[in-house]
């Protein structure tokens, strides 16, 4: 079946940055409610197969939602997509999976001469300001994780409230190519699950990324401070006389 229009053009780029495999199934929508509820209404109907994952992507978002529930502004001119993964297999690390995805987009990032951070457990930062915004979930099926999935928007065109930055401001041109981008994003998911049997590796990379300047809602700057992401995936912060961690569920 030959692929055309946006879904093409990403497929393009996927090709040259990916190569062949995965074979991903990707659906364009000019305008949606959102992205979750596109994705979770195809998969009701159509199970995830292996070796190919699946990301409804959208132009715009009217009714978008991202951690516990929170609004997501999602006007024309950013990446807004949900994807799912398939694993079928009992190995996986579901609680390293948002640290897994978001090193990957940070090293993706980086690559391109971006300097972000980690904000746990899923947001990427550049300086104080939000660039990206990650939902990571995992499915399961008895004792087997049958697929991970994730919601993500990405700043690129798109303007953006005083909390948050986009890719435009950041390299300081509206020439970006936002199917390469969304290419980009793509690959890192990939990338993610390839790397989710690698503890060590996602957990230290994890800290090289953090930022510590934002802690938990709910905790004071003046008493606590961040120490760093322990080998669970939680986070872990302190004051002169307690440690305490933060779980993500």
């Amino acid at each position: 079946m030959k692929v055309i229009g946006s879904a093409a053009k990403t497929v393009f780029y996927l090709k040259k940055i990916q190569g062949q495999h995965p074979n991903w199934s990707l659906h364009y929508k000019i305008k949606c409610k959102s992205t979750e509820n596109e994705l979770t209404n195809l998969l009701r109907y159509a199970e995830i197969k292996r070796n190919q994952p699946v990301a409804i992507i959208a132009r715009e978002q009217f009714s978008g939602f991202g951690q516990n529930s929170k609004t997501w502004v999602s006007p024309k001119g950013g990446i807004w997509l949900s994807a799912a993964y398939p694993i079928f297999s009992k190995e996986f690390k579901s609680q390293i999976f948002n640290l897994s995805l978001g090193i990957k987009i940070c090293e993706m990032l980086k690559q391109e001469n971006i300097n972000v951070c980690l904000k746990w457990p899923n947001d990427i930062f550049i300086g104080s300001k939000k660039l990206i915004g990650f939902l990571p979930k995992v499915i399961t099926r008895g004792n087997e994780i049958t697929y991970v999935r994730v919601g993500l928007g990405m700043n690129v065109l798109n303007y953006t409230p005083s909390e948050g930055t986009s890719l435009s401001k950041v390299l300081q041109t509206k020439n970006i190519n936002q199917y390469y981008w969304t290419a980009k994003v793509l690959k890192a998911f990939h990338d993610s699950v390839e790397c989710n049997s690698n503890k060590d590796y996602v957990i230290n990379s994890a800290n090289k990324f953090l930022t510590k300047r934002f802690l938990p809602s709910g905790f004071c700057s003046n008493t606590w401070k961040i120490r760093d992401i322990d080998s669970n995936g939680n986070l872990r912060i302190e004051n002169q006389t307690q440690l305490k961690v933060i779980t993500r569920f």
